[in-house]
Order: structure tokens, then C-alpha cells, then sequence
């Protein structure tokens, strides 16, 4: 299982969550992949949508975030044997036309709603979509909790989802996952409301001071749920989306916050490149190219049709200012 924080405030849209996938053996939880993706971007026809999950860790056959990414783009083809396809992951593609984000909304639902229970034996899932989209010419904020449990075969109401008051209006937050209990909430609430006793937005600098108020928060309590629930860890990647209204084009960032160094290396015809901690970034699903998870040092900036992504990754070091190498996955 695992913790997923949405945050969709009037000024910003970001969701948080752990990487660990767990296994019950003789009653107690072992640590199976603790470099599990659990997150995605993609840029619709209309509008940016950040999607996580959690609960079940595989559909058939394949790691959940692979299996949301397949439904939605049709360039992606994960390998049944257990290779990782490199160059698909990691490549310039022919453009496809994007769904609207209601589309993908409506696609994800009847997927998941068409899932055999057969594949939810062991634990159901549910799948936060949360962004912008375009509607009569004005952005509108994103926050949708879809879940099937092990006993159902139709989707179950949302459980994690409540309205709290933050500057310029009222915010939506969604929590969902194993870590989601009483403790974790109100030390959730704890920092909000510690976040707000604050004025208004006098500029812009307050304004991105605000945002990283409420993702640290967001970390800070994903961290905690670590310390109280074995089946939530402690690295934790975000994703924020910032309102349009506030920057000249639809500007994305993902962060990576880990508790323990992430070694990567890349292998060239010439050399080994290694590092000693890399960050590590989720999905990227934009309409001319598709971005498997990876290991990064550096900034990468990725540009959609109208969507400008930079994912952080880990600072320089070794003489290595930038890196990426898609993360191999464990697949059962």
C-alpha cells in the first residue's frame, strides 16, 4: 500500500506519494521495492493531470503505473518476459492525438471498473487523477478519487476526500492508501493550519513560498506515515501543477524528497557512469514523447504542446551535472 496526498488549491494542484511496495509472508511486511513508481503526467488535449495510485501493486502481469500508462497512451508496449523496452520508454515518438481530460478520466474508469476481481485478490486500488483543464475559455481545477475493493466488481464512493479553507478559496484534499489514519490526518491538518495563519499573497515571491509551504507539508506527513505504518515509505516524489493564471504557460515541476541515496549508473560504449545518489522521476505522457521512470542528476526540462516540465533531480556530483537512466523494475 502506501500514502497519496492531492492538494487541489485555486492557486496550484500538487499530489505526493511514497515509492514502497510491501509483501505479506508469515503475517508480517516485507519490503519488496522500495524504488517502485507510483506517478504519472500527462498532457491532455485540454489540460495537465497528475495521476497516482495505490493498493494493488500489479494488473495483469504488469507494475499499476505501467498499466495506467498503457490505457492512455497506445505507443507504450511493456514487454510481457520481464525486459524493460529502453528505447520506448525514453524517446522522441510519433505524436499522438491526446484525450481531453474528461476522456481520460471516463477511460481510467471503465479499465478499472473491467478488471477482473481475480486480479484484485490480495488488496483493491484506487487511483487519484487531480490538474487543470481548459472549460468556456477559464481553468478549472481537477481532484477525482476512483477505487475498486476486493469484494466489489463496481467502483466504491470516495473515502478520502473533504474541502478545507486556504488562500483564495477553498482547497480539495484527497488522501488515500494504507497510511491514511486518524494520526496521519491530523498531523496533516496540524501543518495546514500552521501554513494559513498567514495573509494574503502580497507577491509573487509569497505566492511560491505558499506552494512550498504546502508540498513540504504534504512530504513532512508522508514521512510520518513512514514512522507509524510499514507499508508506507519515507521517499517521496511530488508533483505540482501551477495555476496558468500565474505563470505565462502551463508550468509543471516534479521533486523527488528520499530518505536513503539512490547509486544509478549508465552504461556508454566508451564507459561506466555512476553515481552515488540520484533522484528519481515517474511518468511523463505528452503528445510527442513518453518519459519512463528514471534516475536523474540535474534539471531536466521537457516541453509539451503547452506544458513546460522541470523535474529536479538529485545536484551535481562526481564531476556528473546531468543523468538520466530509466529505473529497471521489478515486475513479481
Amino acid at each position: 500500500m502506501t500514502l497519496i496526498i492531492t492538494v487541489a488549491s485555486p492557486l496550484f494542484v500538487i499530489q505526493a506519494g511514497d515509492r514502497l511496495l510491501t509483501t505479506q509472508s508469515d503475517g508480517k511486511t516485507k519490503q519488496f521495492d522500495d524504488k517502485s513508481n507510483k506517478s504519472l503526467i500527462y498532457e491532455a488535449d485540454d489540460g495537465v493531470l497528475a495521476i497516482s495510485y495505490c493498493g494493488a501493486a500489479f494488473m495483469r502481469g504488469k507494475p499499476t503505473d505501467e498499466w495506467i500508462a498503457e490505457q492512455l497512451d497506445t505507443r507504450i508496449k511493456i514487454p510481457m518476459d520481464g525486459s524493460d523496452p529502453w528505447a520506448m520508454q525514453l524517446g522522441t515518438l510519433s505524436e499522438q492525438k491526446q484525450h481531453r481530460c474528461d476522456a481520460v478520466i471516463k477511460r481510467i474508469r471503465e479499465r478499472l471498473t473491467n478488471i477482473s476481481q481475480g486480479e484484485l485478490i490480495s488488496s483493491g486500488v484506487t487511483i487519484v487523477i487531480a490538474g487543470w483543464k481548459r472549460k468556456h475559455n477559464k481553468w478549472k481545477r481537477v481532484l477525482v478519487e476512483l477505487s475498486r475493493t476486493r469484494a466489489s466488481t463496481r467502483l466504491s464512493k470516495p473515502e478520502g476526500f473533504k474541502e478545507q479553507p486556504g488562500l483564495k478559496g477553498v482547497c480539495g484534499i484527497d488522501m488515500v492508501g494504507s497510511g491514511f489514519r486518524r494520526e496521519t490526518e491530523a498531523y496533516f491538518m496540524a501543518e495546514w493550519k500552521a501554513i494559513h495563519q498567514r495573509e494574503g499573497l502580497p507577491d509573487v515571491s509569497a505566492y511560491e513560498q505558499y506552494v512550498s509551504d504546502v508540498r513540504e507539508a504534504m512530504v513532512a506527513t508522508i514521512k510520518f506515515a513512514s514512522t507509524i505504518e510499514g507499508t508506507v515509505g519515507g521517499n517521496v516524489h511530488t508533483t505540482t501543477i501551477y495555476k496558468p493564471d500565474y505563470q505565462p504557460h502551463m508550468y509543471c515541476e516534479t521533486q523527488f524528497f528520499s530518505e536513503m541515496p539512490h547509486p544509478a549508473l549508465i552504461e556508454t560504449p566508451t564507459r561506466i557512469v555512476s553515481v552515488a545518489d540520484a533522484g528519481v522521476t515517474g511518468w511523463v505522457l505528452f503528445p510527442d514523447i513518453v518519459m519512463a521512470p528514471a534516475y536523474l542528476v540535474g534539471t531536466e526540462y521537457t516541453q509539451g504542446r503547452f506544458t513546460i516540465l522541470r523535474s529536479n533531480g538529485a545536484p551535481s556530483q562526481g564531476g556528473v551535472h546531468h543523468f538520466q537512466q530509466t529505473v529497471p523494475r521489478r515486475r513479481g
